[in-house]
């Protein structure tokens, strides 16, 4: 099993910042040990009442953690693509890859947080979903064109590179180099530096629920991680993923080849102490996350499964029941843990843990306990797979 990790950034509490870093870094350390294969590190800005109290800047926080640790990956989850520059992304995790020597995992997505991105590229306002999809995928198609041609040239709804009508005026370029400048000196094409350290470039995940997404992905040759869902949600998406995968020439394509999942989980001293420090967290964050949405996609209808409907129970239920018994958190004593991973394993093809514990109102300390007993007891039971890509 490959084993990753989101550290905890204690969301729901305003915190110096230098206290979260610290966290942080704890936690990958204790990972790197526990031959994790990547460390994630997410992207939210503008929570002004520190419910999100996250880094605002993936790549500056997996530069800082690759300078620390000497083994594990770091990676973007995700590089929210349409708020950035594409060419200071490229250049930027081009730079970290040469830094870290290879340890690069590169995640995007398109974005979910409507407050922040306008704020950032008008052209990115979630309202208008099609236009900012289009968006993201322009902007990753510059990323990659930059990192993998020496003279690169972009022309699209929203960039064009070089800016046409731009002439060399600089005396050092002389004898001008006719790969980017026309006779005349205009600048016809560009060098983007550094060249990732990776070849031909860091893998690439996106950061998707959906089944298109997932296609998309294989036949690029890109990684998916989505976000933990029922089950019949999950194979929705990864077997278009492995079909195209198929189709593009890997006819041996595993199920769960590729892709990864998304997990909440706790790992406690017994199930009753599990159940009592995580429920209040998780019904507190999901009915956060279910007012977050105008279009109601995370209310609960939204974590049912294909063809499954409500049930009266399903209305009674608190968040913690309805998410738990189907599997889209995992919580409990070390063997229960275990066996709900194993039972992933066999029934869906699941070879990717991405595991996380955000959850507001839970004491750092048992947050850290619920790490060990998960490196102490979980992990040697599946074995880990330390430096893997996709």
């Amino acid at each position: 099993m490959r084993f990753d990790l989101i550290p905890n950034f204690s969301p729901g509490e305003t915190i110096a910042w230098d206290k979260s870093l610290h966290m942080m870094r704890e936690q990958t350390g204790l990972a790197e040990q526990a031959g994790f294969t990547t460390a994630w590190f997410t992207e939210h800005h503008f929570a002004h009442n520190g419910y999100m109290n996250a880094p605002p800047n993936p790549i500056q926080m997996c530069t800082h953690m690759a300078a620390r640790f000497d083994r594990i990956r770091v990676g973007t989850c995700p590089v929210v693509l349409p708020d950035w520059h594409p060419l200071r992304v490229a250049e930027d995790i081009a730079m970290l890859d040469n830094m870290s020597l290879g340890r690069v995992d590169f995640g995007v997505a398109k974005g979910i947080n409507e407050r922040a991105t306008v704020q950032f590229n008008i052209n990115a306002d979630r309202r208008d979903n099609d236009k900012v999809m289009r968006l993201y995928l322009e902007s990753l198609e510059v990323v990659l064109k930059a990192w993998t041609n020496e003279a690169f040239t972009h022309q699209g709804e929203f960039y064009q590179f070089p800016v046409p009508g731009w002439k060399e005026t600089n005396r050092f370029f002389e004898p001008l180099d006719p790969r980017y400048h026309t006779g005349d000196g205009e600048y016809k094409a560009m060098y983007v530096h550094p060249r990732p350290y990776q070849q031909p470039h860091p893998p690439v995940w996106l950061m998707s629920n959906a089944p298109t997404v997932h296609r998309l992905a294989a036949l690029q040759g890109q990684g998916v991680i989505s976000m933990a869902s029922a089950p019949g949600r999950t194979l929705a998406c990864w077997e278009p993923y492995r079909a195209a995968l198929s189709e593009a020439g890997d006819k041996n394509a595993g199920l769960g080849q590729g892709v990864g999942v998304c997990t909440a989980f706790y790992v406690g001293e017994s199930m009753e102490e599990a159940e009592n420090t995580v429920r209040p967290a998780i019904n507190a964050y999901y009915e956060f996350l279910g007012g977050s949405r105008p279009a109601g996609e995370w209310t609960r209808r939204g974590y049912l499964d294909l063809d499954e409907q409500m049930s009266t129970v399903d209305e009674q239920d608190d968040w913690f029941d309805f998410l738990n018994k189907r599997g889209i958190i995992v919580v409990g004593s070390a063997d229960y843990v275990i066996e709900r991973f194993s039972q992933k394993q066999e029934s869906i093809g699941l070879e990717h843990l991405v595991l996380m514990q955000q959850y507001t109102g839970v004491p750092y300390a048992k947050i850290l306990a619920s790490w060990d007993r998960l490196f102490e007891h979980v992990v040697p039971q599946f074995g880990t797979v330390a430096g893997s890509k996709h």
